[in-house]
């Protein structure tokens, strides 16, 4: 028995509802599909099996049965794929031909019964490729014209088929939306509440104490508040087509389908006014609408910071005035509080876990330098601390201490990064240089003595071992012509690149005080380049937990994490 004949023949079918019939039923599909195997292919039952999705869609393959297949196909236990029409399979042209590249490189044959054409030839080939190119292009036409059928009712104020918003109704008679009676007295009351000097939070803690539900039953959070609040349709008007999907970005403001007044308002449009003017205000004020980073400045622990009670991301709250020493510390709290949860984890600053995070770095630092005099984790803990220069940290987790001993003991960097190095660039560069100055020099006198020894030498060598050696010197005269043409290039680019230059001085700078072994002031640091100093924070480390204004472990990129204990 040949490998083939071991492997499986696959039959895959598919309809798009569960109820469609005739030539695009299950059924028929699967008999024609079998007897195709038995009487054109002379297949062996025992090696057919079928994979069946009802009711999916074939534009994409989040499809079950499709998915178990393609795991056996790279798994190398298929030798055909055969489905009845092409459209069965995929629709998508993308996604077609990222599966048929499995299906080339597993040996897996493809055929379709109703285009009459298998892969295992090259004109089947190419006949498959352009069918799915037409198969894609009904599918786009077919989507652009459900979308202008849809487009069109929004414009005759015509409902869309979308869930209707919290405090309204579907009215199955007139086909239309109509105020809840037991939803829309809540909303009202919300739009007072924020009015009355409320904020989505409170109205969000409101509602989760007075047991009001949301539409599907659960509980408030200040982005549903919000996203109540800022709902046109609450005030009468009717937006279609805002974003990309329900929670997708916005869509360009002339492809928006706005119209006034298309239903009776849940609140006069006055209040719906002045709450939506007064929630712009706050979110100017704050600099943000809701908790999102402040984009505008750099954060240097922006993305790094999770919250060691409830397990979510520390995001930017804001940025305080500058010091008199330039220092502007930046806030990071808990979105934890934000969501219905209402986690009570404190907020922390640069202020706290800047000279932290930077002495830890640099405590690292020396223990890898002094690594051989390190006998023992208690050694280690002991240089750890000391250059930390906070009284409540009593010690380090043993496991964390291990781990690193167990790090240093295979000669590898603490941190696993070469950036902790005080090597001097600019003498480094003059180096390489010299050293091709001198290379070129050499394969000049080369040159020359080569020339002398075919000319004047009566043993010299052959014309055609002068042309093969000339050549050869020739090609590497040039060679390091051009890397020293580079190196001059490159110098010239960074010197005229001021910006390039400032950065690199202040990692220059930022590493020697880091290898110093003295407390690193990082206030000063952060003053003079806070881009630089996030670039290297983030650069060594990929997460810190905090606990009530307290960083509790610390994780660095190459997988070492280090938990603190604390009186």
């Amino acid at each position: 028995m040949t490998e083939n004949q071991e492997k499986i023949v696959a039959l895959y079918v598919r309809v798009s509802t569960g109820y469609q019939v005739d030539k695009d039923s299950l059924p028929f599909q699967k008999k024609e599909l079998k007897a195709y195997c038995e009487h054109v292919l002379h297949i062996d039952k025992k090696r057919i099996e079928i994979f069946e999705d009802a009711g999916k869609s074939g534009k994409n393959t989040k499809r079950p049965a499709f998915e178990r297949m393609m795991n056996k196909i790279k798994a190398g236990q298929v030798s055909h794929v055969i489905v009845y029409k092409i459209d069965r399979i995929s629709r998508n042209l993308v996604d077609f031909s990222l599966m048929y590249d499995d299906f080339k490189y597993n040996n897996v044959t493809f055929i379709s019964l109703n285009e009459q054409f298998d892969t295992s030839s090259a004109i089947g080939e190419a006949i498959l490729k352009i069918i799915l190119v037409f198969a894609e292009l009904e599918r786009k036409l077919t989507s652009e014209r459900v979308k202008d059928v849809m487009i069109g009712r929004a414009k005759n104020v015509q409902w869309n088929g979308a869930r209707v918003p919290y405090g309204w109704d579907w009215d199955e008679k007139n086909k239309c939306p109509v105020h809840s009676d037991k939803e829309a007295p809540y909303v009202r009351t919300m739009y007072q509440m924020y009015l009355d000097g409320g904020s989505t939070i409170t109205i969000r803690n409101y509602n989760n104490s007075h047991n009001i539900p949301t539409k599907r039953g659960g509980e408030w959070t200040s982005k549903t508040v919000a996203d109540l609040l800022r709902n046109p349709m609450n005030r009468g008007d009717y937006r279609y087509n805002y974003r990309e999907s329900s929670r997708g970005r916005k869509k360009p403001a002339e492809e928006v389908i706005y119209i006034k007044d298309a239903f009776p308002p849940i609140v006069d449009p006055k209040i719906w006014d002045a709450v939506n003017k007064k929630m712009d205000e706050n979110a100017a004020l704050r600099n943000t609408s809701g908790l999102h980073t402040i984009r505008n400045r750099c954060n240097v622990f922006a993305g790094l910071i999770v919250c060691g009670k409830c397990g979510h991301n520390y995001q930017v709250k804001g940025k305080d005035s500058r010091k008199g020493n330039g220092f502007r510390p930046s806030s990071y709290a808990c979105t934890g509080k934000f969501q219905k949860n209402n986690c009570d984890n404190m907020n922390i600053s640069d202020v706290n876990i800047g000279p932290f995070i930077i002495n830890y770095i640099a405590a690292m630092v020396d223990a890898s330098k002094k690594r051989k005099n390190i006998r023992n984790i208690d050694d280690l803990e002991q240089l750890i601390l000391s250059h930390i220069n906070f009284s409540d940290v009593i010690g380090i987790s043993e496991e964390s201490l291990r781990n690193t001993m167990d790090l240093f003991s295979a000669q590898t960097s603490s941190l696993g990064i070469s950036s902790l190095s005080t090597q001097d660039q600019d003498g480094s560069v003059i180096s390489q240089k010299n050293k091709l100055e001198e290379e070129l020099q050499k394969t000049n006198r080369a040159l020359e003595r080569l020339k002398k020894a075919f000319l004047f030498d009566d043993d010299g060598i052959s014309e055609k071992e002068f042309l093969e050696m000339k050549s050869k010197l020739e090609i590497d005269r040039i060679q390091i012509e051009n890397s020293l043409k580079k190196i001059s290039q490159d110098s010239i680019s960074a010197n005229v690149n001021h910006i390039e230059f400032i950065k690199t001085a202040s990692q220059f700078l930022m590493i020697h005080e880091i290898n110093s072994g003295n407390f690193v002031d990082y206030k000063k640091l952060a003053s003079a380049d806070e881009k630089t100093m996030k670039d290297f924070i983030s650069s060594v480390v990929s997460g810190i937990t905090v606990l009530d204004k307290r960083i509790v472990k610390i994780v660095f990129r190459n997988g070492l994490s280090h938990t603190l204990l604390y009186r």
